[in-house]
């Protein structure tokens, strides 16, 4: 018996340093989502204790919910946008950084900067560049005589949605930056040496032998702004409100879960569908896993492929 204690003691022992860490997962993530799956499966409104178990009809309705996929398709506008800026502009500005200029670090510190200002200070400063009143953006337009670009930034149905890409790839760029340029790092300055003294030039070294093995950087990047993007929130509350304005032209998912869950200042109790808002939110969560897992084992493979 003692043998045997002994000899469960070193097969299992090892369990008792990740108890604790496996007790708070799931304390903190498991438990909550069960919680939220049975909300979501009944017709709770928030309020009162007035609810009926419904079973999945909450989640055959988001496959007819017409504003969920104005949403989602928004989600994933901003993404396309954030991918191409990230992969060009951001790697554009690593490789740049790795060549070393002068005063590097305070280059990189600048462009790093956004990254970790917080997502609600970022919007309302936005906010009040855009401003048709008292904003720069427009009287820089008019003193560099593009007077004509001038516009009704956040309030326009056709330059509202661009506004919020564009504070939020100012806000997301330092991380491309990083990235890559820790991707850069990595790669021995052999290999290019070697391509050059077998005749090839700068572009060929960089699309031949730099590029590929930035591949791991892409993957990575990749990911992180897909998941980035399909999160947003902030930003697009702080712009344009949870009714993600004009008419609804910036909402995302975000919003729309929030605006379902909670209500917005023109929503009435009677239109608050908490339970629906959760359902919402665990089909999302759902649809990001698996779009996530799809993106990775792509990217993978085509970084062995390299």
């Amino acid at each position: 018996m003692a043998q045997r204690l002994k000899t469960r003691r070193q097969r299992y022992g090892h369990l008792w340093f990740v108890a604790p860490g496996l007790a708070f997962f799931l304390a903190v993530m498991i438990f909550p989502l069960v919680f939220a799956f049975g909300i979501s499966t009944t017709n709770w409104s928030g309020l009162g204790n007035d609810l009926q178990f419904i079973g999945l009809a909450n989640y055959a309705e988001i496959l007819s919910y017409g504003p969920y996929y104005r949403a989602a398709f928004h989600n994933a506008l901003i993404f396309l946008a954030i991918f191409l800026f990230q992969h060009t502009v951001g790697l554009y500005i690593a490789v740049l950084l790795n060549e070393k200029p002068r005063f590097m670090e305070f280059y990189r510190t600048v462009l790093f900067l956004p990254v970790i200002l917080s997502l609600v200070a970022t919007g309302f400063v936005w906010t009040l560049m855009l401003s048709p009143n008292i904003g720069l953006i427009n009287p820089a337009l008019q003193n560099m005589g593009l007077g004509f670009l001038a516009s009704q930034w956040l309030s326009h149905p056709t330059s509202a949605l661009g506004a919020v890409i564009v504070v939020t790839a100012w806000n997301s760029l330092g991380w491309a930056i990083i990235i890559y340029l820790a991707g850069l790092q990595g790669i021995p300055d052999e290999l290019k040496q070697a391509a050059a003294m077998d005749g090839a030039n700068t572009r060929q070294i960089f699309w031949r032998v730099t590029f590929p093995q930035l591949s791991p950087s892409f993957t990575a990047l990749s990911v992180l702004t897909f998941i980035g993007t399909f999160r947003t929130f902030d930003v697009v509350y702080v712009l344009t409100g949870p009714l993600g304005a004009p008419n609804f032209g910036t909402d995302v998912l975000g919003t729309l879960i929030y605006r379902t869950a909670f209500g917005a200042s023109s929503f009435s109790s009677a239109e608050i569908r908490f339970a629906f808002g959760v359902a919402m939110a665990l089909f999302t969560m759902l649809i990001m896993a698996i779009a996530c897992w799809g993106l990775l084992k792509v990217l993978r493979a085509r970084e062995i492929e390299t």
